[in-house]
């Protein structure tokens, strides 16, 4: 796959050489990056006048398995280049929860056991916290406070758990809320665990996210537990994002999937910090017997 920090410079430097239809998809990209990024792919392919296939062969030139890919990443190569952005081109979360569901899901459930410690947790938005409200439906009861609406709607009908959302902005295309409201209303809980995610986590740099209010929002949410996990997928394992979050001394565990390199898992193992591994390898298809 290609890395997200170089798509848009990639993009452009293409352009010339690509065929009609790629470069219809290549203009639009660059002159109107945030229907690109938030759009329904039905609605591009018509103000394109390109069909949906060919949008899905646009990012798998450039080695993403579709446009949810694609557009994850520009839209962080966006944010990297101009801190603007960030605060405008959130990626849609639709598209978070179409790329490696596999992954997320067996992140979450590894995740889920440490609940079982839990009287009070804090729940982050985004599609692999998600996951893990799924699996908590059926897990005794507790305390969860959330800033995802999502998360939410999950939960509602779980009626064992006593579900508290923290105020704040609504923060649309994440269905989330965040602020100075929530922000202020977090620094009086106390709770023994906050599960949260980030656009980037380095051996060294720690947490990163690409929007300047969810890395304030995640620093009240660590400030507010007693203990912090970490849930990303290995694809999250790399050069920090925009803006930072916090060190890794401040994160007691990291759970992401199996599918690391040996040197990123020897990165994360010279730390303070317990790397928990999901397997996240599909189980093989059982061969059907011959009669």
């Amino acid at each position: 796959m290609t890395e997200g920090g170089t798509i848009l410079q990639r993009i452009s430097d293409d352009r010339e050489s690509l065929s009609r239809a790629f470069r219809l998809i290549a203009d639009f990209v660059m002159s109107t990056p945030g229907e690109f990024i938030n759009s329904p792919m039905r609605v591009l392919a018509q103000r394109i006048q390109v069909s949906e296939p060919t949008l899905i062969r646009f990012a798998r030139h450039y080695g993403y398995q579709g446009l949810p890919d694609l557009r994850l990443a520009f839209a962080m190569s966006l944010a990297a280049s101009d801190a603007a952005a960030s605060a405008t081109l959130e990626p849609r979360l639709r598209d978070k929860q179409a790329v490696n569901r596999a992954a997320k899901q067996a992140i979450a459930a590894r995740a889920a056991a440490l609940t079982a410690d839990d009287s009070t947790l804090l729940l982050d938005s985004g599609s692999t916290l998600q996951r893990l409200a799924d699996c908590l439906t059926s897990a005794p009861g507790k305390t969860i406070l959330t800033t995802s609406l999502n998360n939410v709607l999950i939960l509602r009908q779980s009626d064992q758990h006593r579900l508290i959302m923290p105020g704040g902005t609504l923060r649309a295309g994440a269905m989330a809320l965040g602020g100075r409201m929530a922000e202020a209303n977090l620094a009086e809980m106390n709770i023994d665990t906050a599960y949260i995610g980030a656009d980037s986590l380095h051996p060294e740099h720690g947490l990163s996210t690409y929007g300047e209010e969810e890395a304030h929002l995640n620093r009240a949410m660590i400030r507010a537990s007693r203990r912090v996990v970490v849930l990303v997928d290995s694809t999250k394992l790399r050069s920090p994002a925009l803006h930072h979050i916090c060190d890794l001394s401040d994160v007691d565990i990291i759970v992401t999937d199996s599918n690391l390199s040996q040197e990123q898992h020897a990165a994360f193992e010279a730390t303070d910090t317990t790397l928990l591994l999901a397997d996240a390898t599909p189980p093989a298809t059982p061969r059907k017997e011959t009669p």
